[in-house]
């Protein structure tokens, strides 16, 4: 536990103590508790129960699952981690460089990954040990999803470009229609700065920046073009939200009392969930000045070494998950595209397939890039940190430029 202790050490953790499953049960951490989240579990929970498997899931509040990780971190401190949990990006590997992961080599052979997978997912989900997570939704983040009535009612078009859609954001705050629902967390409001970096530098630069973290890209003019608009949109947005969830944004879109909402296709899984018709009431265009872009995050599996939970079943319940119709019904559910190439989409969402196609052509043009604020980019440490200071930003009108980019640029050199 010598690694373990030193790497959590560094996360300053609560210790939180959750019973662990019985014997006949398998523990699942995760952050999917929205409606559309929950549907797309039921699909899980019912498809472990076709295969004798009894799921105790163990949700944790927090559309971005820094809450779920801190959870994680802890069990996993005091010896007592959950059978299989939520995860995303390059924290895979950190997990996989302490030793308590069980590789998913076996399960990969016997479902041809290196054949079926996508190599985005193939890149995420290895280590220098093989496979050591399983790959389940493949989430495009910079959509912009538009109540079709109120935009009417504005009688305008729908934003292609950050200067149209400040024009009609004013517009409808003058009429008394909040212009964009967000809720007030830190991956909320960084999501929306990540899309005004991408729209103002390119990807090459989004990717320097945000990615890369390079000093010398962050402490630049076209960093602080995209703060200064950033800064824009903080001022226009009344958040009058009763509460802090991305999906309280989203209830708001659908029930005509915001004209906007900026996020990931998750998006979608709540809006069908609800009953709302998608694309024709709420409808899924690329975030402005983003068409060509896939800015994308990927929920993978991990499953976890512990006396209760051996190699061999943490195998079993892998394979039943790796199971591609399984996969499919999940992703139709959650919003996502699936991971695999041999999944059809004759039955998805037409959001889905214009993700699908979005995505097909941002690899091709090598414009398919990773969030920085959703784990997939930089190491969680450096990820939050950086969130937590673009969310002070946003919240403290009185911030400079300066100090935010002085402030990223130090968390970047200490990581």
């Amino acid at each position: 536990m010598n690694k373990l202790a030193i790497y959590l050490s560094t996360l300053s953790l609560t210790a939180v103590g959750l019973t662990a499953p019985r014997a006949a049960e398998v523990e699942f951490l995760h952050w999917w508790t929205s409606k559309g989240e929950q549907h797309a579990m039921d699909v899980l929970t019912q498809h472990l129960e076709k295969h004798d498997i009894q799921l105790a899931p163990k949700p944790v509040l927090g559309g971005g699952g820094d809450s779920a990780m801190t959870v994680l971190q802890a069990r996993a401190l005091a010896g007592n981690p959950p059978s299989f949990a939520q995860i995303e990006g390059p924290s895979i590997r950190a997990w996989d460089a302490i030793g308590i992961l069980h590789d998913m080599n076996s399960v990969a052979k016997a479902h041809q990954w290196d054949a079926t997978l996508y190599p985005l997912s193939q890149q995420i989900n290895q280590s220098a040990n093989g496979y050591v997570a399983l790959p389940l939704t493949l989430h495009r983040l910079n959509w912009l999803w538009v109540n079709h009535q109120l935009l009417s009612e504005l009688n305008q078009p729908v934003p292609t470009t950050w200067q149209a859609m400040f024009t009609v954001m004013e517009q409808a705050k003058a009429q008394g229609i909040n212009p964009l629902a967000v809720g007030e967390q830190p991956w909320q409001i960084a999501q929306l700065f990540e899309n005004l970096v991408i729209a103002t530098g390119g990807v090459d630069f989004y990717t320097r920046a945000m990615v890369d973290l390079d000093p010398g890209s962050i402490d630049s003019d076209t960093l602080r073009a995209a703060l200064a608009q950033f800064r824009r949109l903080s001022l226009l947005i009344d958040n009058t939200l009763p509460n802090t969830r991305w999906d309280t944004a989203t209830k708001a879109l659908a029930s005509n009392q915001a004209l906007f909402q900026l996020g990931g296709d998750w998006i979608l899984g709540d809006l069908v969930a609800k009953g709302v018709e998608v694309p024709n009431q709420i409808g899924c265009y690329p975030a402005p000045e983003s068409d060509d872009v896939f800015l994308y995050n990927m929920d993978s599996l991990i499953f976890m070494v512990s006396k209760s939970f051996t190699k061999d079943q943490a195998n079993h319940v892998a394979n039943v998950l790796a199971d591609p119709e399984f996969q499919a019904q999940f992703n139709l559910r959650k919003g996502s595209i699936p991971v695999r190439t041999d999944i059809a989409l004759t039955d998805f969402n037409p959001c889905q397939i214009k993700a699908y196609q979005a995505f097909k052509k941002g690899v091709a043009q090598n414009k398919a890039v990773p969030s920085m604020i959703d784990s997939m980019a930089v190491n969680p440490v450096a990820q939050q940190a950086i969130n937590s200071e673009i969310f002070r930003f946003y919240r403290n009108k009185s911030l400079t430029e300066e100090r935010l980019i002085k402030r990223i640029i130090a968390i970047a050199e200490s990581h």
